[in-house]
């Protein structure tokens, strides 16, 4: 007979922003009172992993009598339409929650991704996930260039023209296959600054070598 001495008696919660202490601990499926050395690491840790929000989890015992659990969060970078709601994303192309409330994120569209795999824990297609690399590397160079914020949606459909939506600025931008995009960007935020407030498309998918990005207005 096991002493009472290693029942566990607290579960300990670290790591954790989005989801409750107290969500992990039920998902978590420990019981207070259990024999500390009777719990198997390997199966809280995959029960905790049920929950799409959760990218890693280390388990420890801290004896006589405690479960510390450390949890490593994903967190949303993009959204995709879904339905009439929003499914969220984050930069590895996990899909982490699916709810109606819009967050300040950029909204990703024309993905190929079905609509009936878009579920919380799963993940975007290979060909999705390819794209969302350029997005990242297009991302990285707006908000180097300070433009990010401005960028509402991004078109992914064509991997050779890669289309940036920027509602408050009333531009759609067309950014070719988004290669050489430390040039793209000067351009880009070059036109933004000469066209502030008038509404059009600004082109900076050309061979820039040859030919200079342009603005057209909106007539």
């Amino acid at each position: 007979m096991m002493s009472p001495l290693f029942n566990i008696a607290e579960i300990q919660v670290v790591g954790n922003e989005k989801i409750q202490t107290d969500t992990i601990i039920s998902l978590s499926r420990i019981t207070l009172g259990d024999n500390i050395y009777k719990t198997s690491i390997k199966q809280i840790e995959q029960n905790i992993k049920e929950n799409a929000y959760v990218q890693e989890v280390n388990i420890k015992r801290k004896l006589p009598n405690k479960i510390a659990i450390t949890v490593k969060e994903r967190k949303t970078t993009y959204m995709l339409e879904y339905a009439n709601s929003f499914a969220y994303i984050n930069n590895q192309g996990y899909i982490l929650e699916i709810s109606q409330e819009k967050l300040q994120v950029p909204i990703i569209v024309g993905y190929s991704t079905k609509e009936e795999e878009i579920k919380p824990g799963n993940r975007l297609t290979y060909e999705d996930l390819e794209k969302l690399e350029t997005v990242l590397r297009i991302l990285d160079s707006a908000n180097s260039n300070g433009i990010r914020n401005l960028i509402t949606r991004i078109n992914i459909q064509d991997k050779q023209n890669y289309t940036l939506i920027m509602e408050e600025a009333k531009k759609i931008v067309y950014l070719g296959d988004a290669s050489n995009l430390s040039n793209r960007m000067i351009y880009l935020k070059a036109i933004l600054a000469g066209e502030e407030g008038i509404e059009g498309e600004i082109f900076v998918g050309g061979d820039l070598n040859k030919e200079k990005a342009f603005f057209r207005k909106k007539e």
